[in-house]
């Protein structure tokens, strides 16, 4: 991981020099280094990068030039994804620290969702040291990846790191890492007994931090069946975390996120077959999202806003008290549901932690969800699948995706699709009578019953006056998780959709 150093004068002297050009600057450089330059095919092109180890010295390309005619509003610099190539060009080497050298697309203090400095360069700094990640707990010493940098500033660019710019690197920093290692850690180790108590070490210690917890036999009091009988056949219960981030002021807007918390899918009795159990620790890239987003605005003063946070976890085992395919179960919304399919289970988590979010009255839900095979193979590993049933919330998520340069595709849910989703024997079934046909968009039907408490039937809810909340459901299953299909180029956990939200979120807040 990176450390910010802003004294300049205790800058090491075996440091890599990280310097930025455009095509045309790449002119005005010392004859000798235009010619090692061009002997390497270096023309200051995006994103091009040169490594020259007899000087310890990057030069990085910054002239854009479009291939072809796009409307994709991704396709553009991003900055943090050149901070993370910067760090792969050289990891390899043996180095503990870098200076960034100062360019013109640095030079803006402008106010951005994480505060008032260079944008472009936090940017930079933030994909440098997260590509410096790497969970290596089970390697051998020698074998380490996850490498310990600092990072330097030539004196004027240090002028440009001020303490905000520092605390608010550390804060979001510290969010993406941590979904990212939740990620990519081992279900032993990540599990609904050991999640609860993670918690509590992250954020309990923050004043501004409230924790409550909810147990396997408070899910059963409350007849939450959409958790609980999905985590039934596990040796560890299912758990369930409610928590509360308090503004310093007046609360203007509440914000409840939803994260699935799957900590391992078998697939339950309908077992996942051909080697595609492999990687389903990842199931839980929902609420570890959440999670990273959290910690992130845990350490960001929120002013107005309050921000909420529930997860329900289970692990989707098989024992003789699995759930079974024909099965009925009440949510606790006392909408039924029919089983189809034991393997479509994180919907059924889903639908219990939306009913608790809409019991907070908040302005806004928001869920992220490994959810859907088909929203990988509609949109890619590349993109998140972004839905919902508001057109302002959707919008103003779409631009701060955008902004943040994080790959998101926003599919309206067709009306058309929604008889697909209801049953016969219960109100609902779990999983598309088209299926495998646009998976990914009727399970967002199907969970969009479930933040409208006018279809809601458990009398003990005791809602005066039911509501439509506004919600936006993001399935994650390809961007959460993959092969160097990402920002960082990383293999395993992205961490994406961490940025994306907390920025809407302090935008909201300002």
């Amino acid at each position: 991981m990176l450390t910010i150093i802003t004294n300049t004068t205790t800058q090491e002297s075996a440091s890599w020099n990280i310097k930025f050009l455009t095509l045309a600057e790449l002119e005005n450089l010392d004859t000798k280094i235009q010619q090692t330059l061009k002997n390497i095919k270096f023309t200051g092109k995006y994103p091009q990068i040169a490594v020259l180890p007899e000087s310890n010295t990057l030069y990085i390309g910054l002239t854009f030039e479009a291939k072809q005619k796009s409307i994709d509003p991704y396709y553009k610099i991003n900055l943090y994804s050149l901070g993370a190539k910067i760090y792969n060009k050289i990891a390899d080497y043996s180095f503990t620290s870098i200076v960034l050298h100062n360019h013109s697309i640095f030079a803006e203090q402008t106010p951005n969702s994480f505060g008032k400095f260079s944008k472009n360069l936090f940017d930079v700094v933030l994909g440098i040291s997260q590509a410096s990640w790497n969970l290596d707990t089970y390697l051998p010493e020698k074998e380490a990846k996850n490498k310990q940098i600092s990072a330097y500033f030539d004196s004027e660019l240090n002028n440009l790191v001020t303490d905000e710019f520092i605390s608010n690197f550390k804060a979001l920093n510290d969010g993406i890492t941590l979904t990212r290692s939740l990620v990519d850690d081992i279900p032993e180790n990540i599990n609904p007994t050991t999640l609860p108590e993670l918690v509590k070490k992250e954020l309990g210690s923050n004043s501004s931090v409230e924790i409550k917890n909810i147990d396997y036999a408070k899910m059963q009091e409350l007849g939450m069946e959409g958790i609980t009988f999905v985590g039934r056949a596990s040796r560890h219960n299912p758990s369930m975390v409610h928590v509360v981030i308090k503004p310093k002021g007046e609360v203007k807007n509440r914000v409840c996120l939803v994260g699935k918390g799957v900590t391992y899918d078998s697939g339950g009795l309908d077992i996942k077959v051909s080697g595609a159990m492999k990687t389903m620790k990842v199931d839980m890239g929902g609420s570890a999202t959440m999670f990273g987003v959290i910690k992130t605005l845990s350490e960001m003063n929120l002013q107005n806003t309050e921000v909420h946070w529930i997860s329900a976890w289970v692990e989707n085992m098989v024992d003789g008290g699995s759930y079974k395919s024909d099965d009925v179960l009440t949510t606790y919304s006392g909408q039924t549901v029919e089983i189809w399919n034991t393997d479509a289970e994180g919907r059924l988590t889903l639908a219990d932690a939306l009913t608790l979010a809409t019991l907070q009255d908040p302005d806004y839900i928001i869920d992220t969800a490994t959810l859907t095979g088909a929203a990988l193979r509609s949109v890619s590993e590349y993109y998140t699948a972004m839905m919902g049933n508001d057109y302002r919330l959707i919008s103003t998520l779409e631009r701060s995706f955008i902004e943040e340069g994080e790959p998101t595709v926003h599919t309206p849910m067709p009306e058309v699709l929604r008889s697909e989703v209801k049953g016969k024997v219960g109100q609902f079934v779990n999983t598309s009578k088209i299926n495998p046909q646009a998976g990914h968009l009727t399970a967002g039907l199907f969970l969009s019953h479930f933040v409208d408490q006018r279809n809601f039937r458990n009398p003990k809810l005791d809602i005066k006056e039911p509501k439509a909340y506004a919600w936006a459901h993001l399935d994650i299953a390809g961007s959460v998780w993959n092969k160097k299909h990402n920002n960082l180029e990383a293999d395993g956990a992205t961490g994406q959709s961490v940025r994306s939200l907390a920025a809407w979120i302090l935008d909201l807040d300002k």
